[in-house]
């Protein structure tokens, strides 16, 4: 009898000490949502790569160029979920990839700025003609990268990424994990947007912040209300195309004060009609900017160079409404 009430006292001991039964997860999770975007990414991939390698379309190259980026991209939102040494890995894989996307495109942007300035300086074409050349070798740089198979090993290794299912304890919800997703990018804008002295450095980090910004708000503008992405993306769009032009400028400033085969009077000549180009588009920024932002109700507030005032264009009534419906 002792022994029964014994064991039974027991019995009742584990049950009370027992942790409760955890219900199965029924809201959608960020794991599988990001692994469908990043298969359809890398479906993608093969398919421009494919288009890269059989032919000259530079329509595909650009299209690669921009799949790889938001691949990179998306991979990068989900470092927690994945994994961050596995992500890593991909990322750096597929950025071999992107860079020479990224030289080809540079050289490109240089020839066609230059090509508009319509300079008749003989010292300035032979320097073009020069340009032209590296261009077609960097082209040739991209089909041997395709060729000799970077971009399938890239592949690869996001597959692999893919076959493993996200550890429970690393998964998040869904709508939670897009909300924050996007309020670190509209937070990362703002840090950028606050630290802007107007050169090119800064104004390049500025431009990255908000092509990230509308990367994210795109990918999850199925899951969060659209009154709230649908500003997002507009003035995301709006200011990285504007920051963009400055960039193509000041990539090819770069160039030309780089260029030991080009002789200082043509140098001269390019680096100021550079300089007026480029004080055009600061002023295409500067009007855009206040623009875009009352386009949704905002304050205007002007863009200057010397980073003083920088536009506002994120504190929307979007932004704000994701704010207040954000849960940690």
């Amino acid at each position: 009898m002792s022994s029964g009430r014994e064991s039974s006292s027991r019995s009742a001991a584990r049950s009370r000490t027992r942790p409760p039964l955890r219900l199965a997860r029924t809201a959608p999770m960020a794991g599988p949502f990001l692994a469908t975007k990043l298969r359809a990414f890398n479906t993608r991939l093969d398919e421009l790569g494919r288009r890269a390698l059989a032919s000259a379309d530079d329509d595909a190259v650009h299209d690669l160029r921009v799949a790889l980026r938001r691949t990179r991209t998306l991979l990068e939102v989900g470092r927690d979920i994945f994994g961050r040494f596995r992500v890593d890995e991909v990322r750096r894989a597929l950025g071999d990839v992107q860079r020479a996307t990224g030289r080809l495109r540079d050289e490109e942007i240089l020839l066609e700025l230059v090509a508009s300035l319509v300079t008749q300086r003989p010292d300035v074409r032979d320097w073009v003609e020069a340009r032209k050349r590296r261009e077609r070798r960097l082209r040739t740089g991209l089909r041997r990268v395709l060729r000799t198979g970077q971009l399938q090993i890239a592949r690869r290794l996001l597959d692999a990424l893919l076959a493993f299912r996200v550890k429970p304890s690393r998964d998040r919800r869904l709508d939670r994990f897009a909300r924050r997703a996007l309020l670190q990018a509209e937070r990362e804008v703002a840090r950028r947007r606050r630290s802007c002295g107007g050169d090119a450095q800064t104004l390049h980090r500025l431009r990255i912040a908000y092509k990230h910004l509308r990367y994210r708000a795109a990918t999850f503008a199925d899951i969060l209300p659209p009154d709230v992405v649908a500003p997002i993306v507009r003035a995301s769009s709006r200011f990285q195309s504007l920051l963009g032009d400055v960039h193509d400028v000041d990539v090819v400033k770069a160039s030309v004060e780089r260029a030991r085969a080009l002789p200082e009077g043509g140098r001269a000549a390019l680096l100021s009609a550079l300089n007026r180009v480029r004080a055009v588009r600061i002023e295409a920024f500067n009007e855009g900017a206040p623009e875009a932002s009352s386009a949704r109700g905002q304050n205007k507030k002007e863009f200057s160079t010397s980073g003083e005032r920088l536009p506002s264009a994120l504190h929307s009534s979007g932004t704000a409404s994701l704010r207040k419906t954000s849960t940690r």
